[in-house]
């Protein structure tokens, strides 16, 4: 018999699906009243973040995110946190914008990942973490930086009038065409590059950009990101390396570089370059301002 637990759900409410969510989860709480389950609806920013904090200093036993990768995101970061001893399991039910994780580990409902909370199936993935003025930030599917943060973040305001893959592709041409590119050193485990740079993608999951397979040698365990640097592209190529990423083959292009590193550092020489941490804009980095991306091994319990 299975253990009674302490379960939070977390449910992004400017998801396009939040009635039928909210109804699926009082239904599914109602079913297994045996346990103690607390659903949640996030009214404003931050909200996720909130919720799982104080869940967390409450020993809660599990958090199921409904949300896109942004909320699983503010949950994990709330969590950790907290910074209690608990141990605390985590799922995430996709109904965002991208739900890039999601393209990795697979697609179930909301039932789904409730009775695998409860009955304990999980796997432990690595968790990736950077620290930016002294305040730690967690993240699980991947961070970019460069022109990836500058779309995400225009995609956010959009998210109400175009559908999400359009969104993400007027945006993602639209920054091309005006993008600055600045020129960067990132030094990993073997290798160094340095040059002007369009994108990098600092990955644990495959996935990027609503579902552009940026990271194919990523791994969610291993203790090591996969990176991908691309120097430069036209509109025309940035086209056709979107028709191209749709599943996990790496683009055979002089301007793109892959490596997989532990940890990974990256300088501005020249030039601004803006990061976001799965989906979610973060910050801005100026010239001579540096950022380094770690890895904690095996420290996230997810459902999968």
């Amino acid at each position: 018999m299975a253990l009674l637990m302490n379960i939070l759900i977390v449910i992004n409410g400017l998801s396009d699906r939040l009635a039928s969510i909210e109804a699926s989860a009082a239904t599914l709480a109602s079913k297994y009243s045996e346990h103690s389950i607390d659903v949640r609806v996030t009214k404003s920013a931050g909200d996720s973040f909130r919720y799982a904090y104080v869940a967390a200093t409450h020993k809660v036993d599990a958090i199921l995110a409904c949300g896109g990768d942004g909320t699983l995101n503010e949950v994990v970061n709330g969590v950790f946190n907290a910074n209690t001893k608990n141990k605390v399991l985590f799922a995430h039910y996709p109904c965002g914008n991208a739900n890039d994780l999601a393209r990795t580990i697979g697609f179930h409902d909301l039932k789904y990942y409730l009775e695998k909370i409860i009955s304990g199936e999980y796997m432990s993935i690595d968790c990736a973490f950077i620290d930016r003025n002294g305040k730690e930030r967690r993240f699980v599917n991947g961070s970019t930086a460069g022109i990836g943060a500058l779309v995400c973040k225009d995609v956010s305001t959009l998210r109400r009038s175009l559908p999400s893959s359009l969104n993400y592709l007027v945006n993602t041409l639209a920054w091309v065409m005006r993008y600055k590119r600045p020129f960067v050193k990132i030094e990993m485990d073997d290798e160094v590059y340095e040059g002007e740079m369009m994108l990098a993608v600092i990955g644990k999951g495959h996935f990027m950009g609503n579902g552009l397979g940026f990271a194919p040698q990523a791994s969610l365990t291993g203790g090591d990101f996969g990176v991908t640097v691309i120097s430069r592209a036209s509109v025309w190529q940035m086209i056709s390396f979107r028709s191209k990423l749709n599943g996990k083959d790496k683009l055979d292009r002089h301007e793109v570089n892959y490596y997989k590193s532990k940890k990974v550092k990256i300088t501005v020489l020249s030039g601004q370059m803006p990061i976001e941490t799965d989906g979610e804009f973060l910050d801005i980095l100026y010239e001579k301002e540096t950022i380094v991306f770690e890895l904690d091994k095996d420290s996230l319990s997810l459902v999968t």
